[in-house]
C-alpha cells in the first residue's frame, strides 16, 4: 500500500514538474490574478530551443520568480505606464503588469513572458556583463515571437518619419515616452534581425561569450563581426531601411493607387488650366467682336490724343 502511494506521488510529480531543461516559474500573485498565473506557469514548460539556440546557452532547470503586480501597487508606480513588464537578472525575477497587456512589442501574455525570460537568459549568457539596451531588447523581441505586420508598420513609420537613425538614438528612445520607446523597440528588433542575417546566427552567442569573458561589448562585437556596432548599424539604416520600407511601399497596391490618384489630380488641374485659357480667349474674342460692331465715330467728334 505504501509502495502504491509512493508511486502515485512520483507519478504526480512527473506530470506536474517542468520538463528537463525547462525553467520553473514560481508565480507570486493575488487571487485576482489566479487565471493569469496559470497561463504564466504554463510558459515555463515550453520548449525554449529557439531562445537557447540563438543565445548559445542552456536555460537549465533553474527557478524564476514571477511577480504579478496590479496597477495600484508600488511596483507599478515605479515604472512608466507603458511598461508591461521587466526583468531583474541578478535576482532571477520577472515583474509583470497583466492590466497593461497587450502593449507593444508583446501583444500576448505568453510573448511577454518569453520576452522577459529572454532578458534573464541573455544576461546569463553574457555573464552579467554590460550589453547596450538596443541589443538586449532587440534580441528579446526577436526570440519572443515572429516579425509581424504591426512590426513592419511601426518600423516603416519610424524610418520614414522622425525615427532613430543610430544606436545612440535607439538608446535614448527607450528613455522617452511610449511612442519613442515603441519606435526603438521596432527598430532594434529590425536591426538585430538584419545583423543575424548578415553575420549568421552564431555571431550572437559568440558575442555574448566574449562579453562574459570580460570583453566590453563594442570590442566583442568587433572581434566577432569585424565591424563596430556603430558602423554595422549605419549600414543597416542606409541600406536595409530602403529595401524593407521604400521598395515594398513603392511596389505595393497602396503606392499604385496613390500614383493613380496623383496623376488624376494632375490631369484635373491641367484640364482646369486649359478650360480657363479657353474661357479667357472666348472673352477676348467677344470683346473684339463687340468693338467691331460699334458704329464709327462722327467726323465732327473731337479727337483726344
Amino acid at each position: 500500500m505504501a509502495t502504491r502511494s509512493a508511486r502515485a506521488v512520483i507519478a504526480a510529480a512527473l506530470v506536474f514538474a517542468p520538463p528537463a531543461g525547462a525553467l520553473e516559474l514560481v508565480v507570486e500573485a493575488g487571487p485576482e490574478h489566479a487565471a493569469v498565473a496559470a497561463r504564466v506557469r504554463a510558459v515555463g514548460g515550453r520548449d525554449l530551443a529557439q531562445v537557447t539556440e540563438l543565445l548559445g546557452t542552456d536555460p537549465g532547470a533553474g527557478t524564476v520568480r514571477v511577480v504579478l503586480a496590479g496597477e495600484g501597487s508600488p511596483l507599478a508606480a515605479r515604472v512608466p505606464s507603458w511598461v508591461s513588464g521587466y526583468a531583474l537578472p541578478p535576482l532571477a525575477t520577472i515583474v509583470l503588469f497583466p492590466a497593461r497587456v497587450p502593449s507593444y512589442p508583446d501583444r500576448t501574455l505568453e510573448a511577454l513572458v518569453v520576452h522577459e525570460l529572454a532578458h534573464l537568459l541573455i544576461a546569463r549568457a553574457a555573464g552579467g556583463g554590460a550589453i547596450p539596451r538596443w541589443f538586449d531588447e532587440g534580441l528579446a523581441t526577436v526570440v519572443a515571437r515572429e516579425w509581424g505586420i504591426e512590426d513592419r508598420a511601426r518600423f516603416a513609420m519610424a524610418v520614414i518619419g522622425p525615427g532613430p537613425r543610430s544606436t545612440a538614438e535607439l538608446e535614448s528612445g527607450f528613455l522617452g515616452d511610449a511612442r519613442s520607446a515603441a519606435r526603438s523597440y521596432a527598430v532594434s528588433a529590425a536591426l538585430v534581425r538584419h545583423l543575424v542575417r548578415r553575420f549568421g546566427t552564431p555571431f550572437v552567442a559568440r558575442t555574448l561569450r566574449a562579453v562574459a569573458a570580460g570583453t566590453p561589448f563594442p570590442e566583442a562585437f568587433r572581434q566577432v563581426t569585424g565591424s563596430s556596432p556603430e558602423v554595422a548599424a549605419a549600414l543597416f539604416f542606409r541600406r536595409e531601411t530602403f529595401w524593407n520600407t521604400w521598395v515594398p511601399f513603392l511596389t505595393s497596391s497602396t503606392a499604385l493607387w496613390m500614383g493613380i490618384t496623383a496623376l488624376t489630380l494632375l490631369a484635373i488641374r491641367a484640364r482646369r488650366r486649359r478650360d480657363a485659357e479657353i474661357r479667357a480667349r472666348w472673352a477676348e474674342e467677344e470683346r473684339l467682336a463687340a468693338l467691331r460692331r460699334q458704329p464709327p465715330p462722327e467726323k465732327n467728334d473731337p479727337l483726344v490724343n
